[in-house]
Order: structure tokens, then sequence, then C-alpha cells
């Protein structure tokens, strides 16, 4: 909007819940099967996730914008033990419908990029014209990360007032899904408060735990309260709306964010480590993703093992010990975040904007799959290879 493009903002639920939105945008509620109508007189349509199949299944005339950010097929394998294999069924038949139909896709991270690639290059989305035409690909396929506000973070509120009786050091961990790893925070608790009897772990409650499992929240609140920790040294606190999500995390003298090793992981962006680096809240994190490669090349935090308790309460420790590294670890997060301006990170969506465009070599998707042809000589030579290895 900013870039003088007119936005319209369709929800599923009632446009006066909608929070944040900027007061030149025009928000309007999805009607049943509408979707495709409803886009009549746009230029070009930005979709993401479940909601996006109604326009793709009503309509294929206006280029369509893929959102890729949240890779929720691979979010969602972490609850099939409580949800089924029907939410994988559905998370699937949904890439392959909009990868298959977007003209343009857009990610967060480079490590995501070379993901959706593979997925892109099986439904035959990458295919010779394209890459003849677009060599590297950013036309199909580009990044577009979470940005940070223009400005200055907001002042922090006084610890007393959301956090009264903390005495110690306060260590923000937030929401917790189960692909991350509370538990081992609480693992190296106990050494934590030996050195620092008054310390804070603080987690945020899910604001929708009736339709998100919580295994790992209700083990985590489980053990804080086995062990007498709840309400002192582990809080868990209530979500805020996004406008108020940097109240907690301001507070902190650290963050501690941790998970579980596996292809989660490895695709994460960890959206609230950005915001993080933002207000300068020095980071200890696991190892992998893309924030991981972040903290180390910037000096913004520390890098543990996944799942090593002890190196983490040493981690923890020596951040605390030592405000000067905290503050370098501080100035650090800020530099980075300062070239995340949303309108720093959103250009390839913004130069989409100017000249919205439709992939022409899409119908190389359509193609029927095919039993490969393998030349006669190439089967000989390679059955004759063959043959001298097994006689070795």
């Amino acid at each position: 909007e900013r870039a003088g493009h007119r936005v319209t903002l369709a929800l599923p639920n009632d446009p006066e819940d909608a929070r944040g939105v900027p007061e030149n945008a025009a928000v309007v509620q999805i009607e049943p099967f509408g979707l495709g109508a409803q886009a009549e007189g746009h230029d070009w349509v930005l979709l993401h996730a479940h909601l996006g199949n109604h326009y793709l299944l009503q309509r294929d005339d206006l280029p369509v914008v893929v959102d890729l950010y949240d890779p929720f097929l691979v979010d969602n394998l972490s609850y099939w033990r409580d949800l089924g294999l029907e939410p994988y069924r559905n998370d699937h038949a949904t890439w392959r419908l909009q990868l298959a139909k977007g003209d343009f896709f857009l990610c967060s991270s480079e490590e995501q990029r070379a993901y959706y690639l593979g997925w892109l290059t099986a439904l035959g989305r990458v295919n010779p014209p394209i890459v003849e035409a677009d060599p590297d690909l950013r036309r199909l396929i580009d990044v577009l990360p979470f940005g940070v506000p223009d400005g200055d973070p907001p002042p922090p509120p006084p610890r007393e007032e959301l956090l009264p009786g903390c005495e110690g050091p306060v260590l923000y961990f937030g929401g917790i899904y189960d692909w991350y790893d509370p538990e081992i925070v609480l693992e190296a608790l106990p050494a934590i408060l030996e050195v620092h009897p008054g310390a804070t772990v603080v987690f945020v409650h899910h604001p929708h735990p009736d339709i998100t499992p919580q295994s790992a929240a209700g083990r985590t609140h489980e053990t804080a309260r086995q062990r007498g920790w709840l309400g002192t040294a582990v809080r868990f606190e209530h979500w805020r709306p996004g406008a108020e999500r940097f109240v907690l995390p301001q507070l902190a003298d650290l963050a501690v964010v941790t998970h579980r090793p596996g292809l989660e992981a490895l695709l994460s962006l960890r959206t609230r480590l950005v915001d993080l680096l933002w207000l300068g809240v020095p980071v200890i994190a696991t190892e992998g993703g893309a924030m991981s490669r972040v903290l180390r090349e910037t000096g913004a935090g520390v890098l543990v093992p996944p799942g090593d308790a002890a190196r983490l309460a040493e981690a923890v420790l020596g951040l605390l010990a030592d405000p000067k590294r905290r503050g370098a670890a501080a100035r650090a997060g800020r530099t980075w975040a300062a070239g995340r301006r949303w309108e720093q990170v959103a250009e390839p969506l913004l130069r989409f904007a100017e000249a919205p465009w439709r992939d022409p070599y899409r119908t190389a998707a359509e193609v029927e799959l095919e039993e490969p042809q393998i030349d006669d000589s190439i089967a000989q030579r390679l059955m004759r290879r063959l043959g001298r290895w097994r006689r070795r």
C-alpha cells in the first residue's frame, strides 16, 4: 500500500476483528465459495495456505503469488499422532495444487527456497524452458523473510508491572509448539538457579489450544508444577496480540529458544528471533535453521547443540556473567535488524506488484509421468560395469 497499490484483504472471520490493517486497505469477509468472484476487479492475487484453494479451484485468469513462508505441511507432521493422517493428506494436496497453479512463490529463507525448488522440480515447474529464460529462477520463487517495524522499539514497561515478584534474571522463551524443546530448558534450570536463585523462565500460552495440540506445553507445565517452580522460576503468561508481542521479551535479560532436531528446524526461520534481534535481546538458541546461521555470523547470540542441558546451562550462565558480551550481542542483533525493514525485505513482492506476470512455462507441470527410456548402449555399459564390480 505504501508503494501506491490498492489492497484488499479477504478474511474468513469478521472484518471488525481485523487488527493492524492500514486504514486505506479494504477488508472483506470471504463468502462461502465466493473467493473467486471477490477477486474480480483486481490485478493479481496473493494466497496462503488452505484458503487459497478456494480461489484456485474457481478461476485461473489472474497472476497468482503463493506465500510459502510457513511450511505448514512440515509443521503439522508433529501432530499426526493427535490428529491422524487426514491433515497431512489435505496439506499435501494443497501444496500440489498451489505449486502447480501459482505464478510466483515466496518463502522465508534460502534453506526453504532449496526445499521448495525440489517440490517445483518434481511437479514439472522447473523445466528446460524456464531455466533457459530465468537461470536463477528468481522469477519463479524468491525469498521474503519476516521484517521489522520502522523506527526504534517502544520503551519497555516496568518489569514489576507485568512480572511482579521477579527478583533475578528473566529468560524469555515465548510460545511452545511441539517441535520446540522447552523441556531441555527445565533440565538446565537447576544449574541456573544454583547461581541465580531468583531466575525466571517465561513461556507464553498458545492463543488457540483447542485446535493446536499442546503436548510439549502440557509436559512443560506439569514438570514445572511437580518441581514447585510454577509461578516463580517458571511462568506461563497470556498470549498477547501481534501489536503487543514485544512487551514480554523486552523485559528479558536473555532469550532462550530451543528446538528438537528435524526437518522443521532445518526449514524454519524462527520469526520470534527476528523480533528479538530487533529488540536487542541476546539469544541462546539450538543449532539448525536459517536464524542459527544469522546468530553465528553476526554474534547476536550463542548456539548450543540440541538436547544438551549442560551446554545450555553453561551458555546461559556465561552470558549472564558477562554484561559486555550481552551488550555486544544486543548491538549485533540491532545492526542486523536495521537491514530488515519491511520495505527492504518486501522487494521481491513489490517488484511483482509493479508488473505482475504469469509463468508462461507453467503448463509443463501438467505433463503426464512417463517411464524413463534408457538407450541400449548406455544400458549395456552399465551392465558391464556392474559385472566388473561384482567380480571384485
